[in-house]
């Protein structure tokens, strides 16, 4: 057949054809999919199948289909659709008809796939009665209780993982060198596959790999003489792939809010992608030892978890609006396509057909992986200097932080408003967890020329967290660079677990006591175990801070003292430490007695600031 070769590797898709030609999905059915996810291939597949006539004789095709999936699990099907109907193929890249007749009689099923939505764009102004399938189709709780195309297309990780074992057992030239270990070379190829090409979604099937990438990565493969030359990242298979004429041309009337939602959507996912690292199946597969089947359909089975805090929730809601909710028609600019400007709404639309975007949950879109957001990296800086705005689409978050301007009482703000829309934090959540989840939150900070490490060993001990520039940013430019250490703690009080009252003024005030206690025991503890080293660390940079912070719940308190660098007149490098400029923080100095006081006029959850024996202290309670 022309469509499977002798020797070819072939990923059987074709259990898919009993969904899809399920009447219960609809007479006519349309599916909407990101290029290169395999919508033709399939297809031809179907055509093959359902055939009549055909190019290759009945007889050859049966023979090569009763080996396929279809028949295994679905043999009445099979026998009665097998080369039944006439089949007619078109192909709309270079004709697309004016009108189609859904309800002519001799129609059994009509199928359509592509990447946009036809209606959408003024074509095919006779498909009112088509069902059409998006990737979020049939995702619980979303409209659609089904997707029959969510089998057929693109490759699963168990499709991944055996391709890598077809390739490194039987075909890859270095597959009897006794001095490579072959398991553990698998095991890392799976692993980078799923960081960096991970991250589609169809219906209910996660963990979606675009096929081109994947085969093409696989084939690079061949290049290489030893598992250590293998490259996982900087690649653009997808992104090269025809690239996407359409959203090379386009124009846009609204570029700030395109900048809002980029911003956004970097953020989350530079913050999914390293929350991804430390929990969840990702997580899971870089602790084993070794994986095999079972392994992989543990994996397999598990969602990627989605970073946890919610702070942007209004442009989340939004954009999941813009790309899962709204009907073509409500983007009636997009008929000026490759002519006139268009809205930003528009185009997160295309983005999100055209496979830039994809659905995280039911309400929520996001950059599906690190291939992909290189290549909307590269977008959005074409369409900034065109509309002469920042090209780091990350600056507004990167300002918002204060990290790197050494606002304090800045990251301050932005953390209470991290931990505050982060759910399920709770009295038994683990120190660990608030590391996590403070380290992913700072990493969009690593693209400002930032390093963000955890549990650094230093001096006596390992610091939790520390944040500092590196050595080409460091006293670069004008604004003085900051150097951060950060001791994490959480409430060890008396349990309030259970307790309908734990959120009364009176409880609050004795956890405030507490946990500003165990912020300054955190600082304490940098200053004997690893001050000296830090001290010598940080002298590339102008600031140091040295950070305690207690949590409690989605709650905390910091401190933090601010250090200036002094050089001697022998050239020696000290910090000596300086007060807080006038005006960053309100004119508020109180002793550790006057912590718990006036909470009754403060709000439950607010963020209050003051200055306590120097140190700058942040407590929501």
């Amino acid at each position: 057949m022309n469509f499977i070769q002798d020797k070819a590797l072939l990923v059987d898709k074709s259990a898919a054809i009993f969904d899809v030609m399920s009447l219960d999905s609809g007479k006519v059915i349309s599916g909407i999919y990101p290029r290169r996810m395999g919508k033709t291939t399939f297809l031809q597949t179907l055509a093959n199948f359902l055939d009549i006539l055909g190019e290759i004789p009945k007889n050859q095709r049966e023979i090569q289909f009763r080996r396929t999936a279809l028949f295994d699990l679905h043999p009445e099907f099979f026998d009665e659709n097998f080369a039944r109907y006439p089949v007619i193929m078109l192909d709309f890249k270079t004709e697309c008809p004016k009108s189609f007749d859904e309800n002519n009689s001799y129609l059994q099923k009509g199928i359509l796939v592509g990447v946009f939505d036809v209606r959408g764009i003024g074509l095919g102004s006779g498909l009112n009665n088509v069902e059409s399938y998006l990737a979020h189709s049939g995702l619980p709780g979303t409209q659609s209780a089904m997707n029959p195309f969510q089998s057929a297309f693109g490759f699963t990780i168990h499709d991944v993982w055996g391709i890598i074992n077809e390739y490194i057992d039987n075909q890859w030239s270095r597959r009897s060198d006794t001095a490579i270990d072959f398991a553990e070379f698998k095991n890392n190829l799976l692993i980078g596959c799923i960081r960096h090409f991970d991250g589609y979604r169809i219906g209910n099937v996660h963990h979606v790999f675009n096929p081109y990438a994947i085969l093409r990565f696989v084939h690079g493969l061949s290049s290489i003489e030893s598992p250590s030359d293998v490259a996982y990242s900087g690649h653009s298979y997808w992104a090269q792939t025809g690239s996407m004429r359409v959203l090379e041309t386009i124009k846009v009337s609204s570029a700030a809010d395109l900048s809002r939602y980029c911003s956004h959507l970097t953020s989350l996912f530079l913050r999914q992608s390293s929350y991804q690292q430390s929990v969840g199946p990702l997580a899971e597969s870089i602790a084993l030892d070794s994986i095999d089947d079972a392994a992989v359909n543990t994996i397999g089975s598990q969602e990627q978890p989605r970073f946890p805090s919610d702070m942007n929730k209004d442009i989340r809601k939004e954009l999941a609006d813009i790309c899962m909710v709204r009907s073509g028609d409500s983007f009636p600019d997009v008929q000026s396509l490759g002519w006139g400007p268009l809205q930003a709404q528009t185009i997160m639309r295309l983005l999100y057909q055209a496979g830039y975007l994809a659905p995280i949950g039911k309400d929520c879109v996001g950059i599906p992986n690190s291939e992909v957001y290189e290549a909307l990296e590269q977008f959005y800086k074409r369409i900034a200097e065109q509309h002469r705005i920042s090209t780091d689409v990350l600056e507004p978050i990167q300002e918002e932080m204060g990290i790197c301007s050494g606002n304090i009482q800045r990251f301050a703000r932005s953390l209470h408003s991290c931990l505050i829309n982060t759910p399920n934090l709770g009295e038994d959540t683990l120190e660990k967890t608030y590391q996590t989840i403070l380290s992913c939150y700072l990493f969009p900070v690593t693209r400002a020329g930032y390093s963000v490490q955890t549990e650094a060993v230093t001096g006596n001990g390992r610091a939790d967290i520390l944040l500092f520039p590196t050595h080409s940013r460091a006293r670069a430019g004008s604004t003085p660079t900051s150097y951060y250490v950060l001791e994490l703690k959480r409430y060890c009080g008396a349990t309030t677990r259970g307790n309908a009252a734990r959120m009364a003024t009176e409880n609050r005030r004795a956890v405030a006591g507490t946990i500003y206690a165990q912020a300054m025991q955190a600082q304490a503890q940098i200053y004997e175990r690893y001050y000296p080293t830090i001290a010598d660390k940080a002298r590339d940079c102008d600031q140091l801070y040295v950070v305690g912070i207690s949590f409690w719940m989605n709650r905390f308190c910091m401190a933090a003292t601010k250090r200036r660098r002094a050089e001697g007149a022998d050239g020696t490098i000290g910090w000596a430490e300086c007060a807080y400029e006038a005006g960053i923080v309100a004119d508020r100095a109180v002793s550790y007695e006057q912590l718990g006081d006036d909470l009754e006029n403060t709000e439950n959850g607010g963020l209050r600031e003051m200055i306590v024996d120097g140190s700058l202290v942040a407590i929501t309670i």
